[in-house]
């Protein structure tokens, strides 16, 4: 079931992952483009201390949880949701559909070399992808009218981002009218194709996280 819940101001919602696909299988469905994004603890981060970043997020159609840690903090506890997001089953599942549909894909990325990461990252899970482009945003100057002419040449159903906070969530939102894919799905600012990377880094980055999670909650609860 879908639960509504707040991060640090920022209004998201999370669905199990059966809910998610379905979603994203109406979304293919549909007919205007549809807008999702992966989240992880520093992109709510980076979103609690800028207001575009978080009006952006909270109007994306599906947002997909990657940390268990957001999960806690939304208050989200039940055990099989917080096992689909530890064994990063959503990524998995939605990986099988696009390659079991055969989907048209279109990779974008900062610049050509990062794409091609992209690239070498969902082959590695998922082999038979159909990938139509992969494609970095440097390669059209910067310039959105040309990458949207771009994709729709390719005419993908959907395109896969992963760009520099919050370029692609920016131009996933206002190519909506223009674009004739079907779903945009920013990818989250790290490795999907594997469980979330434990070590003391993580560790610390986690800490800092709850930290600010902790003291947001308790400022807004004397005020």
């Amino acid at each position: 079931m879908m639960k509504k819940y707040s991060i640090l101001g920022i209004s998201l919602s999370d669905y199990p992952v059966k809910e998610a696909v379905s979603q994203i299988d109406g979304y293919l469905h549909g007919g205007a483009l549809r807008t999702a994004a992966g989240l992880t603890a520093h992109m709510l981060e980076l979103a609690a201390g800028d207001d575009v970043g978080r009006e952006l997020l909270e109007k994306t159609d599906l947002t997909v949880c990657m940390e268990a840690d957001i999960l806690e903090a939304a208050g989200i506890s039940g055990e099989s949701r917080v096992k689909e997001v530890e064994e990063n089953l959503f990524w998995t599942e939605f990986l099988k559909y696009l390659a079991r549909h055969q989907s048209r894909i279109y990779l974008l990325a900062d610049t050509s070399v990062q794409a091609e990461d992209i690239l070498e990252m969902l082959v590695l899970s998922q082999d038979d992808l159909n990938i139509m482009e992969c494609r970095g945003y440097e390669e059209f100057d910067y310039q959105p009218e040309r990458l949207i002419n771009a994709i729709n040449e390719m005419a993908p159903a959907v395109v896969l981002s992963r760009m520099k906070w919050p370029t692609d969530l920016q131009l996933m939102h206002e190519s909506q009218r223009l674009l004739n894919a079907k779903l945009w799905m920013v990818l989250p600012d790290r490795d999907i194709t594997g469980k979330p990377k434990t070590g003391v880094l993580n560790e610390i980055r986690r800490k800092i996280f709850r930290k600010k999670v902790n003291e947001y909650n308790e400022e807004k609860a004397v005020q």
